[in-house]
């Protein structure tokens, strides 16, 4: 298994009966990657609204309704922009998801805390400084009057920037990083092998503590870069993991999965529009993917194309930052939005194929 394979995909052994299976699990990370990278451009396009991801605002939310009240060229990137910016927490059920089926189910049971942490923590360095390193060169290069911090960039590296409320972390994937790595030592120190109940409680206490602060302020930022965030959805994967069955729900049949998506997708919009039922977002996001995935590998084609992507996407994730930092300010200076979009997932996929044996990290 490559590294880039591995940073999402926890060696799964789901049962024929299973939530979710190894190949739709693929899927998932197929369409949660495209989601992402189409996403973190078209919200830096001149013009768009950046919807609510780490603080709420409802300024973005009325810009959104204002866009779609009076639609113009801008609708379809406001559409993106209110609507995909969650791919990340797709990744982060599928994270509960396969470690819950890999340590406390598969071939991980038994592992020590010691050399599960290590594992962990070095299969997510060594992805990130590559990617980081790319990113810094390009960023420089194009930028060469900025100055950069080097305890920033340091503690970047380290994957430990985001517990530090002094130091910016840094744009693209690079938060997703340290964000997960906490989620990794939490699901090993406080959720495996023990009670629902402490998942639970988990829960509770992350969406308790957020409800307390400002919507709009740093501090829920600070909190959402870090495991607050994450918590909602990864404890979902676990939960999932555990307990779940797809043919409970009738996710088998097309028809009860179709009525099901309709149902996600619209309780996914309506709790967009206030800041508590935002903070349980992650639950619809969840299940609208769910039903999407259910739906869409119903098609061999879809299959092939997103199975591809899947195994492709921890390189387009840390990838698609640089070329973003290369194509936007032209894009937004010449207007040309439908062209720079199509040329930056063109150079996004390309690079990423030609880096691929760099970021794989097969034994020889």
């Amino acid at each position: 298994m490559t590294k880039d394979q591995s940073i999402q995909k926890e060696e799964l052994q789901p049962a024929a009966s299973s939530f979710l299976s190894r190949a739709e699990c693929n899927f998932m990370r197929g369409f949660a990657i495209l989601i992402i990278i189409i996403d973190n451009f078209t919200h830096a396009l001149r013009g768009v609204w950046l919807d609510n991801e780490y603080r709420y605002s409802t300024r973005a939310v009325n810009g959104f309704l204002n866009n779609l009240a009076h639609p113009d060229g801008l609708l379809p990137y406001n559409f993106i922009s209110f609507y995909c910016p969650y791919g990340v927490m797709l990744f982060i059920f599928l994270s509960g998801y396969g470690l819950t089926l890999k340590y406390e189910k598969g071939n991980g049971q038994g592992v020590s805390c010691k050399d599960y942490l290590f594992s962990h923590y070095s299969k997510l360095f060594t992805m990130h400084l590559k990617g980081f390193a790319l990113f810094l060169t390009i960023f420089l290069l194009f930028n060469p009057t900025e100055t950069i911090d080097g305890s920033s960039v340091l503690l970047q590296s380290l994957l430990l920037i985001n517990l530090s409320p002094y130091h910016m972390v840094y744009p693209g994937p690079y938060w997703f990083f340290g964000m997960i790595l906490e989620m990794y030592v939490i699901y090993r120190l406080v959720i495996y092998r023990r009670s629902d109940v402490v998942t639970w409680v988990l829960v509770a206490v992350s969406l308790v503590t957020m409800a307390l602060f400002e919507p709009i302020s740093g501090r829920m930022v600070y909190l959402r870069i870090n495991c607050f965030l994450a918590i909602l959805p990864f404890c979902m994967g676990v939960l999932a993991a555990r307990h779940l069955d797809a043919k409970w729900l009738s996710l088998n049949k097309p028809l009860a999965c179709l009525g099901w998506f309709v149902l996600a997708f619209i309780l996914l919009t309506l709790v967009k529009f206030n800041f508590y039922t935002w903070l349980i977002m992650p639950i619809f996001v969840v299940a609208t993917a769910v039903t999407i995935v259910k739906l869409m590998t119903r098609s061999n084609l879809l299959n092939v194309i997103f199975g591809w992507l899947g195994g492709l996407s921890g390189v387009l994730f840390v990838v698609h930052p640089t070329v973003r930092e290369f194509l936007i300010h032209r894009v937004n200076e010449n207007g040309h939005y439908a062209g720079g979009v199509c040329l930056y997932l063109i150079i996004t996929f390309g690079l990423s194929l030609i880096l691929r044996p760099v970021f794989s990290g097969k034994k020889k």
